[in-house]
């Protein structure tokens, strides 16, 4: 049983994390909860048998408590994250991290020197249709070599399902990291153009080009193209369109619980409705790290890449050329 400190329950405790955690109450013990709207921690403390804590820092140090979930710290910006990564004890980290590069490499490089598990909420990476591609990358289709991504940024008043894709920079941290992952190798180089399929510029996109090394057996180049709307639509589904062409054949879904894979043999469309969903795996994969185990997760390093693309993607628009991606220390 993993002994859980929370911190912030925030708009999507209720529709996203509880469900969750209630399927996983055979591992998971809320012991301590924390939220800035003490009638709030007081109403799902009593519900899980929890005590309420009047703040962050006695949560920490007063408890005996395995790991935290961090799950709502808009209103205190790095402060939780600052104060949990000094515990020694893996923390969940869910919504945005910000941009503030040195501070997160800091903390990361800090988490690193002291073996601590900091898990940032990368959901894309784990949704039904990313696990199962991965299955057929080793049984059917063979590595990625590129992949396509279209979709565009939530408008600013949008509902999202997800923490972490409000913001123009967070979603497109998401969808960069997630091609990284696919990827499963680094970028060299980042190009932003301007592009448009229409007269009326009512289809106009920016097209983020990302180079990878080159497939090490067969030399092919290696790269993402994401295709960005210019123009926000609150009624345009959030969830890009993925099409991925791998060495054996290729596969495409715009859906997390859909797939469509095609090689020389088969075409296959899937459904995945009914396998697990992609915070079940996420907090199934943290409570093995906080018991001990060795299953890879994403890292405070991973954000900094995405980060890093994102700034380099808008940096190349502004100057009109491709721009080498050098990896943060």
């Amino acid at each position: 049983m993993v002994r859980i400190g929370i911190i912030g329950l925030g708009p999507y405790w209720e529709q996203r994390y509880e469900p969750a955690l209630r399927m996983m109450d055979q591992r998971i013990q809320i012991k301590a909860v924390y939220d800035p709207v003490r009638s709030r921690a007081e109403q799902v403390a009593t519900q899980w048998d929890a005590e309420v804590v009047s703040g962050i820092g006695c949560l920490a140090t007063r408890y005996p408590l395995d790991a935290f979930l961090l799950l709502h710290s808009d209103w205190m910006n790095h402060y939780p994250l600052t104060i949990l990564s000094e515990q020694h004890r893996p923390v969940y980290i869910a919504g945005s991290l910000g941009e503030d590069l040195e501070l997160l490499e800091m903390i990361h490089a800090r988490a690193t020197e002291q073996l601590v598990t900091l898990m940032p909420e990368f959901s894309r990476r784990y949704c039904q249709a990313t696990s199962r591609l991965f299955e057929l990358v080793v049984t059917q289709l063979g590595n990625p070599v590129s992949i396509q991504l279209e979709t565009c940024c939530p408008a600013a008043d949008q509902q999202v399902e997800v923490p972490g894709q409000k913001n123009e920079t967070d979603f497109l941290v998401g969808l960069m990291d997630w091609c990284c992952y696919v990827m499963r190798t680094r970028p060299v180089r980042v190009e932003t153009t301007l592009q448009s399929d229409s007269s009326d510029r009512s289809e106009d996109y920016r097209q983020i080009k990302i180079e990878f090394l080159p497939d090490p057996v067969t030399a092919v180049e290696r790269v993402a193209l994401l295709k960005i709307k210019t123009q926000q639509r609150e009624t345009e589904p959030l969830f890009p369109r993925h099409q991925i062409q791998c060495r054996n054949g290729q596969a495409e879904f715009h859906s997390p619980d859909e797939i469509h894979w095609e090689n020389a043999a088969n075409a296959v469309t899937e459904s995945l409705k009914s396998d697990r969903r992609e915070l079940e795996v996420m907090l199934d994969h943290f409570c093995r790290r906080a018991v001990g185990g060795i299953i890879p997760v994403a890292n405070i390093k991973d954000a900094c890449q995405a980060i890093q693309l994102v700034r380099l993607s808008r940096a190349s628009l502004d100057a009109g050329k491709p721009l080498d991606f050098t990896a943060a220390k």
